[in-house]
């Protein structure tokens, strides 16, 4: 019988009836109140989630909780308390992670992120 295979929920531990609302995830069963993102506890926007070490995240908490910044736009988020977070591809260079756009020479703004390059004086 489905109620005794899944008599408890994930998040909740909690029990249902066959009225309830269930998300099925992973293998993971919830109440559909329970599927909401782990740090914010909001429901996810369209259903899109981002997973991290078994923990569900909406999109905006798991850039703030785990994307890396970038070195170059993130010199701006003192002024504009506004992080510019590294979607897709990331440089990693000068102990920082750049966009591959951002990832310029300082003497001639050619971009790096795709050549070899020397660090001179910390630049």
């Amino acid at each position: 019988l489905l109620t005794r295979r899944l008599s408890m929920l994930f998040r909740c531990n909690d029990g249902f009836s066959l009225q309830d609302q269930i998300v099925n995830s992973s293998g993971q069963v919830w109440h559909s109140e329970c599927f909401v993102c782990a740090q914010c506890f909001e429901p996810f926007p369209d259903g899109i989630y981002f997973e991290f070490e078994g923990r569900k995240y909406c999109e905006h908490d798991f850039h703030v909780l785990y994307a890396p910044c970038c070195g170059k736009c993130s010199e701006f988020d003192f002024i504009r308390q506004f992080h510019e977070f590294i979607v897709g591809r990331v440089i990693k260079a000068m102990n920082a992670s750049w966009h591959p756009d951002c990832f310029r020479c300082e003497l001639c703004s050619k971009a790096l992120a795709d050549v070899g390059f020397l660090r001179n004086a910390g630049r």
